[in-house]
């Protein structure tokens, strides 16, 4: 067996691994890292910037990921299962931001997705993410 990785390989690990320690926040809040934990709970919940497809709620997904990402862990593992749930808790947390700060946070956000070298759904795809239950 080979241990060695290939020069794609080396490449990829090392941009997963900068990826994960990286620290990104907006304005005092301090996001956690895009994982794989957190990128599951982005695809349960319907979130349409990492699913790809037109959002009828743009900024209920930017809102989502913000909550996803720096609200309480467990809350959001837990409410990840409930539709009224995710969307009330999401509501609430919104209110730790002000309007103005969905631009930068859309941006923020876009760079988060983009170092994480995930491929996103194209906005020509019917939009559906996979599991029935979806809280969007």
């Amino acid at each position: 067996m080979n241990d060695l990785l290939s020069d794609e390989e080396a490449i990829s690990q090392e941009r997963s691994d900068a990826f994960v320690q990286k620290e990104f926040s907006i304005k005092n809040l301090k996001l956690r890292p895009f994982t794989a934990g957190s990128l599951l709970i982005c695809k349960k919940v319907g979130n349409k910037l990492i699913t790809g497809g037109e959002s009828d709620n743009s900024e209920f997904d930017i809102l989502s990921f913000i909550y996803i990402h720096a609200g309480p862990l467990m809350e959001v593992r837990m409410n990840s299962y409930s539709k009224e749930k995710f969307w009330g808790a999401v509501l609430e947390w919104a209110d730790k931001l002000k309007i103005s700060d969905l631009n930068e946070a859309g941006s923020v956000i876009e760079s988060i997705v983009a170092s994480s070298g995930i491929a996103i759904a194209s906005p020509k795809d019917d939009g559906k993410a996979s599991g029935g239950d979806s809280p969007n």
